[in-house]
């Protein structure tokens, strides 16, 4: 393991996904959707690098298809990363508020949901109630974050079975709900798996000693941006005389 800056890992998450020369994300916000999960605890780089490998080999732009009402946005993303639209989205789903008290955003067919974690937090700091919820694939076989206006961090259930709305989403789906009051979760649900206060931890400690991250992962990271150098390099000589 090895110890890295907050900006210097935003800088070359950043760079990475710059790398893919991809038409769909800013780079430095979806950067620090992988940092705010790293510095959380919550395997953010390992997660990108996934990420990337999918989105590299993903060489088709979907059609996105938006359907609204006054409560409800519903988007089929066609198998696309949520790295790419997520901000967009929340943007539109908030505007739903303006005319009540609470809208949710059904995303279709999407991947990485892992990364919604960023926007959560963006919301609860400017006064909203949220909760995502979503079948993983893997275990944890369903993921429950539920963060609360005012919290710094979310409560994060797994594989609760009492909560069967979670279960009736297909595998591929991210449910994100929004509103002006908080959520009240059930005592069944027991004690959160990963709760606030551990995020909270996991942060004072990264910006204190700053942030571990895996030698491996990190000459990965490196090895993208370092492919992109090249490429441009190449077409600097090719242009050269002109």
């Amino acid at each position: 393991m090895m110890k890295v800056s907050h900006n210097e890992l935003v800088t070359l998450c950043a760079k990475a996904y710059d790398s893919l020369k991809r038409q769909c994300g800013e780079a430095e916000n979806i950067a620090n959707m992988v940092v705010d999960l790293e510095m959380a605890g919550l395997r953010g780089v390992a997660l990108f690098l996934s990420a990337l490998g999918y989105i590299e080999q993903e060489n088709k732009y979907h059609a996105v298809a938006i359907e609204q009402d006054d409560e409800k946005v519903t988007v089929d993303l066609g198998g696309e990363s949520l790295l790419c639209f997520l901000p967009a989205l929340i943007d539109v789903a908030v505007e739903k508020l303006i005319q009540g008290q609470h809208v949710q955003l059904h995303i279709r067919n999407c991947r990485h949901r892992w990364f919604g974690f960023s926007e959560l937090l963006k919301l609860a700091g400017k006064g909203l109630s949220v909760r995502a919820q979503w079948p993983n694939g893997e275990s944890p076989s369903y993921v429950d974050c539920v963060h609360n206006a005012g919290n710094r961090y979310p409560d994060i259930y797994f594989d609760r079975p009492c909560e069967n709305a979670i279960r009736e989403l297909q595998s591929q789906d991210l449910r994100v709900d929004i509103q002006l009051t908080m959520f009240v979760v059930s005592s069944i649900n027991g004690e959160p798996d990963i709760n606030s206060d551990m995020q909270s931890a996991a942060e004072k400690r990264a910006w204190r000693h700053g942030i571990e991250v895996d030698e491996v992962h990190w000459n990965t990271l490196k090895a993208y941006v370092a492919r992109s150098l090249v490429e441009n390099s190449e077409r600097s000589l090719q242009g050269a005389g002109e």
